[in-house]
């Protein structure tokens, strides 16, 4: 989630956007930042809606772009071994055209940063989001066994189609090629050939972590950070330890294969019937209005952290305590229905927003919060868990597909508001997106209770018209305090009558006794021993010298399918294995009837209350279509 301002920007801002804020008001190339002197008021800052055409007929409403990208997609197999690829492959090729579907849907997702963040990448374009993905459709062929940079791959031809639909005016601001009707824009991209798993495949390289917390990539969320633009070394991409070396595209050529393509948008004739077929949401509100989109919730998965006493997490209230917590991820989403954009604008230590108080600066994290926007829960009564927690609102999918939804908007971290017809995504992964369900007693069983999003709790976001002095937003004081005992003040506003009757979201989760979604079934043809799913514990602690080297000889019976065995820590203050990923474990092989070496440290004393000396073993079948088979390992 990234940071970045007016209440009602223009067509020549809300419509049109800006070309990427930095921190200094200057876009990625140092460029003043088109928009940045508008402000509430200005006459040509009054009116998100539709324009006149700049390039069809000048009565037409709006604007329609024909997207297609075509794409090779693929199942890696050179992590199988050898004595089963073939019968794997074989299975792999079976598969029906829902598999194939599914898995090229994922690789166009590695497309959406470069995308909605395109302005970042030029100087002189503007965002291009590709259509809501309810209006993504695909044709793909028929699958065969193949080599792409020396990569052994099951793999399919696919062709990806859809339609923009959207204002006049933003269309030239977003490319100034698809000003006209049959004008065209290729966008180029370097997509990795199988879309499962890059993170654990490439580590960072392709992740662009610039803007976001620490610790926000993991393997759920992963596509939605590549870049292929991203280089080795001490980069803007990069922050997590340690640095990538070499650059995505030359990663990914080296542990998956490339697939070369281009994303390619022509500019149509208006055509009417066209456009309502591929509507979405068109806004019956004059105002602001945000929705919380309820399925953001069934994105949700379990995970365990460990965190010291002097984690920002701590600071910032996102955890009961330090030590391993359980932590319950998913997605806050939500969306502008309304023709107007939901608006705090610049949040700079200058600005009105900071002057009231609205946000305050997180010594810790090094960058504002504002603390008022949603509040996350687990549970009922008394035995709900949750707190509120602090976001940049910004601008990240374009969930509208209609002729009030524009293409561009200059809203980031530094400069805060939701487009019309776009929307904010705090995905599951992010540092804080979850609800810490450590405190849940499931010494009876599982616990099923209710997980529950509350957008705007406080009304400090403006769903409906703002009360302006001039051009400037007006404030009034509330009940709230600063942590220095500051009132916090509010953007006075018209709120439309019943603005938060769609701002709760809730969903029913089941929290079982232990495990993580490491220990939940694959869903998406994952394989390997890279994968985060499929895993069941098969010792729950094992007893070593801490930080002492562990040497083991580990086998499956004969005639068994090759498994996977990840070794995990143990926490003693939970009691219980800690189910991990393939990059936080302590070291993951593939054992069969022959035996393999396995080597690693005993895991340290963390704390007083977390001595080591203990780890877990957790395992799965190479191939998730095996039987499972146990694995017996003997010191050596």
């Amino acid at each position: 989630m990234r940071w970045n301002g007016l209440w009602a920007l223009a067509a020549a801002a809300a419509l049109a956007g800006c070309e990427g804020s930095t921190d200094d008001g200057t876009n990625a190339r140092g460029d003043a930042a088109p928009g940045a002197d508008a402000a509430p008021g200005d006459d040509a800052a009054t009116d998100a809606g539709p324009t006149p055409d700049m390039g069809g007929e000048p009565e037409d409403p709006g604007a329609l772009i024909a997207v297609r990208m075509d794409s090779q997609v693929g199942v890696l197999l050179d992590e199988v071994p050898e004595s089963m690829r073939e019968r794997v492959a074989t299975a792999i090729l079976a598969k029906p055209a829902a598999f194939w579907e599914a898995r090229a849907r994922r690789q166009v997702e590695a497309t959406t940063y470069r995308l909605s963040y395109r302005n970042f990448f030029y100087d002189d374009k503007g965002q291009l989001p590709l259509p809501p993905a309810e209006q993504w459709r695909f044709t793909v062929g028929a699958p065969s066994r193949g080599m792409v940079d020396g990569h052994d791959l099951v793999l399919v031809d696919y062709a990806f189609e859809s339609t923009l639909l959207t204002d006049v005016a933003s269309v030239t601001t977003s490319e100034e090629a698809l000003g006209t009707v049959g004008g065209m824009w290729e966008e180029p991209f370097s997509l990795p050939v199988d879309p499962e798993l890059v993170l654990e495949r490439t580590g960072y390289a392709c992740m662009d972590e610039a803007d976001f917390p620490p610790n926000s990539v993991d393997s759920e969320n992963a596509l939605q950070f590549y870049d292929q633009d991203c280089e080795g070394g001490p980069t803007d991409c990069h922050l997590t330890e340690p640095i990538p070396t070499h650059d995505c595209v030359t990663t990914v050529r080296g542990t998956i294969g490339v697939a070369e393509t281009t994303m390619q948008f022509e500019r149509l004739a208006w055509d009417a019937a066209l456009a309502d077929m591929v509507r979405v949401g068109a806004p019956t509100i004059d105002g602001a209005e945000l929705e919380v989109i309820g399925a953001g919730l069934e994105n949700n998965r379990l995970i365990y952290r460990y965190f010291p006493a002097d984690s920002c997490a701590i600071a910032e209230g996102c955890i009961g305590g330090p030590g391993w917590r359980r932590l319950l991820q998913f997605d806050a989403s939500v969306k502008n229905l309304g023709k107007r954009p939901v608006h705090i604008g610049d949040v700079s230590e200058e600005s009105l927003a900071a002057q009231h108080n609205m946000f305050e600066f997180s010594a810790c994290h090094e960058h504002n919060h504002f603390s008022h926007y949603g509040a996350f829960s687990y549970g009922n009564g008394d035995q709900q868990l949750g707190s509120k927690k602090a976001f940049c609102l910004e601008s990240v999918t374009r969930y509208g597909n209609n002729e009030f939804s524009p293409l561009t908007h200059p809203y980031g971290c530094h400069f805060q508001g939701v487009q019309a017809g776009w929307g904010d995504d705090y995905i599951a992964g992010l540092d804080c997106q979850w609800v810490d369900v450590t405190p849940v007693d499931t010494s009876a069983g599982p616990v099923t209770a209710p997980l529950t999003f509350h957008l705007n709790p406080d009304g400090f976001l403006c769903e409906g018209n703002p009360v302006l002095d001039g051009e400037d937003l007006t404030f009034e004081p509330t009940d709230f305090r600063t942590e220095a005992g500051a009132v916090v003040d509010r953007i006075v506003c018209e709120q439309t009558p019943g603005y938060d009757a769609n701002n709760v979201g809730t969903l029913d989760v089941t929290v079982p006794p232990d495990g993580s979604y490491v220990t939940t079934e694959c869903k998406r043809g994952q394989l390997g021993e890279r994968r985060n799913c499929g895993f069941t514990e098969a010792r729950d602690q094992v007893d070593c010298p801490p930080g002492q080297p562990v040497r083991l000889r580990c086998s499956t019976p004969g005639g068994a399918a090759p498994q996977v065995l990840r070794v995990c820590d143990h926490s003693a203050a939970l009691g219980t294995g800690i189910a991990c990923t393939y990059l936080e474990s302590l070291t993951t092989v593939t054992a069969d009837a022959a035996g393999v070496d396995v080597e690693f440290t005993c895991p340290a004393m963390r704390d007083p209350m977390e001595p080591g000396g203990a780890y877990s073993l957790f395992t799965t079948p190479v191939f998730a279509e095996d039987a499972a088979a146990p694995v017996t390992c003997a010191p050596r």
